[in-house]
Parts: C-alpha cells; sequence; structure tokens
C-alpha cells in the first residue's frame, strides 16, 4: 500500500511524535515526574493524538475513521488544570468535573451517532458533526479567556513582594495561549471551508496541524522546564526563610546611617526583591530619593543598582556552591538571589566575577 506522504505530513507527525516522546520523558524522569506535569502531558497527548485520527486518513493509511474521540474536548481542560496547579490555585473537584463534562457529552453523542438505531443520512451527520464542532470551538476559546483572567487576578494579586511567597512566572503561559488564540483563528477557517472530515482532500487542515504541532513543544518544552524551576524555587525559598533570624539584629541608632540601612537590606534580605529600588528604601527609613543614593555611592563606591546586585551575586555564589542545589537549574537560583531574568543574573555575574554562573560552579 503506498502512503501519501507529503513534507506537511512530516512536519505534523514530528510535531505528533514530540508529544509522545514529551511523554515518556515526564513519566519515567523523576526529575519532571510532578503531578501538574502530568496534566501538561495530557494536554500534549489530546493534541497529539487529535492530530494523528485525521493524519492516518490524509497519509490514506485508512480510508475512513468510522469512529474518532473527540480529543478537541479534553485539550483545554487539561491545559486549566495544569495552570492552577502550577499557580497555587486550589481547584475544587466539581470544577474538574464541570470542564470535563463537554468531552463526556460529545463522547456519547458520537456513540449515538455511530449506534443509531434509525439510520441517519450523510447530510444530517454533517450538519451535527459540524455543529459539534464550532461547540467545541467555542468551548476551546471560553477556556482560554477563563485561564487568562486567572493569569490576570494571579498577577494582580502578587505585585508586592513577599518572602514567603514564590511568584510563578507567566509569560510563557500567555504566550502558549496566544498560539491557542491563533490555533483556534485557523480551526474557525477550516469549519467554514468545510472539509475536515467529508471530503478526501484533508489539506486545507495543514496550517491548523502544523500550528497544534508548534503549540505541543511550546507548551510541554517549556513547561516541565518552568514548573521545574518553580519547585526548585519553593525548595530554596523555604531554607533561606529558615535562614533568616526570628529576632532581627537592631543596631543602636548612631550617625553611621548607611551601616544602618546596609544591615536592614541584608538581615531582611530585601535584595532578593527583583523589584527593590530606591523609593521603596527611601520611604523605609524616610529619607529622600537623592539623599539615600548620595549615602550608598559615598559608603560602597557602587550606585545603588550595582550595590544590590553585588549583594544577590553573593547570595548566588552560596547557592551555586552548595551541595544540596548542585543539580538546580541556574535560572531558579537566579531568580531565588533576587535578579529578574537569567539574563540579567549572567550580565551582572559576569560584569563581577569575570565568570558565567555555570563556569563559577564548576571551578568550585
Amino acid at each position: 500500500m503506498e502512503l501519501n506522504f507529503n513534507i506537511f505530513n512530516i512536519i505534523i507527525l514530528i510535531g505528533i511524535f514530540q508529544g509522545f516522546v514529551f511523554g515518556v520523558i515526564v513519566f519515567f524522569n523523576k526529575n519532571y515526574r510532578l503531578s501538574s506535569n502530568y496534566f501538561l502531558v495530557c494536554t500534549a497527548l489530546a493534541l497529539s493524538i487529535n492530530n494523528l485520527q485525521y493524519l492516518i486518513i490524509d497519509i490514506e493509511l485508512v480510508k475512513k475513521l468510522y469512529f474518532q474521540i473527540p480529543f478537541e474536548f479534553l485539550i483545554m481542560p487539561m491545559f486549566y488544570v495544569f495552570v492552577n496547579m502550577y499557580l497555587q490555585i486550589k481547584l475544587f473537584k466539581s470544577t474538574i468535573v464541570f470542564i470535563l463534562s463537554p468531552f463526556v457529552l460529545s463522547l456519547m453523542f458520537r456513540i449515538f451517532v455511530k449506534l443509531a438505531l434509525v439510520p441517519l443520512s450523510n447530510k444530517t451527520v454533517q450538519t451535527l458533526l459540524t455543529f459539534e464542532e464550532y461547540l467545541s470551538l467555542v468551548f476551546s476559546i471560553l477556556m482560554i479567556l477563563i485561564i487568562l483572567f486567572k493569569i490576570y487576578n494571579y498577577e494582580k494579586s502578587r505585585t508586592e513582594f513577599n518572602l514567603s511567597d514564590v511568584k510563578a512566572k507567566t509569560r510563557w503561559l500567555k504566550q502558549a495561549l496566544i498560539i491557542g488564540i491563533v490555533t483556534c483563528a485557523s480551526w474557525l477557517f477550516v469549519i467554514k471551508d468545510n472539509i475536515a472530515r467529508f471530503e478526501e482532500d484533508l489539506s486545507t487542515y495543514y496550517p491548523l496541524w502544523i500550528i497544534i504541532s508548534i503549540l505541543v513543544y511550546w507548551i510541554v518544552y517549556k513547561g516541565i522546564i518552568e514548573t521545574r524551576i518553580l519547585n526548585q524555587r519553593f525548595d530554596i525559598r523555604n531554607n533561606t526563610i529558615k535562614s533568616i533570624p526570628i529576632t532581627k539584629k537592631v543596631l543602636p541608632l548612631s550617625d553611621d546611617l548607611f551601616l544602618e540601612i546596609e544591615n536592614a537590606i541584608i538581615n531582611e534580605k530585601l535584595y532578593l526583591n527583583p523589584n527593590l529600588s530606591l523609593e521603596r528604601i527611601s520611604e523605609k527609613f524616610d529619607l529622600s530619593v537623592s539623599h539615600l543614593s548620595r549615602i550608598i555611592n559615598k559608603n560602597s563606591d557602587h550606585s545603588f543598582t550595582d550595590f544590590i546586585n553585588h549583594l544577590r551575586i553573593n547570595e548566588s555564589k552560596k547557592l551555586l556552591i552548595n551541595p544540596d542545589y548542585e543539580n538546580y537549574t541556574i535560572e531558579a537560583i537566579g531568580y531565588e538571589s533576587g535578579f529578574n531574568s537569567k539574563s540579567n543574573f549572567y550580565t551582572a555575574f559576569k560584569k563581577e566575577t569575570q565568570k558565567t554562573p555555570s563556569a563559577y560552579r564548576s571551578s568550585k
């Protein structure tokens, strides 16, 4: 039997394959075997298997797929659960049952159509399945909007730095959802063109399948990495909090205002706040920004930014050579030292030590 393979099929098949590969990695690699990652893998598998159902028809492995499982109704619910777990948001069982109900209802509908005692004409089946596909599209868009709203509320509730709380990175989630919106736009075009299930030529589906392949790679690759970093940050932060004395050292009032400021920043670990600014410190000590800046410049021979980065780099050095964190990512250590990005951490670290964080860790 000669298969109908082309460059688009190959790209799509690679995307399907990577979904299964990521699943194996998560289930068998202890570094990624986390509850939230299981739902991330379920999202990728739902995307991959949904593509696979159509691909085996397109490459003419079979002439017709007699029964298709509605995995499109599982994609966003699985991702929704993952996002809630990643952001440490409590999720009720009733909510999970509710968002999974469209999948169950769609599956029952398809079984009914397949086993209908009264034969249905092809036109009737086509109309019913097209309507179901529109519902699936609307459901996916609503789920994307709900997740975006969750992310917005999460970010809004964590505008202030809290040493007892680790703020998860959400930018990659929003990027994944943007790809999801593009996917839905392509999906709408396919439905309107009405080729998906009812014609031999499925080429109009190619752009949608390729976008889904990109989405699989993005959400799983970024997801398992970001989840690992976040969990490592929780571990480091918990140990950081334990290392802070219950009774902080209080210096007697003196003329050495810089010493008081420096000790407050160090003892209270204020430098771990990636958004720490002159304004915040000046408010704490009831000083003007310009006066505080002059004090730091005069006594530390550094600008405020360099002074704070120096403290952050000292913190990162301790973490990099700590055997408890030898398998932790550079990103997790950088974030937990007070830097707001990997690039800023590398730049500041190399500026002060003439080495990258990785080279410094290897040399110790």
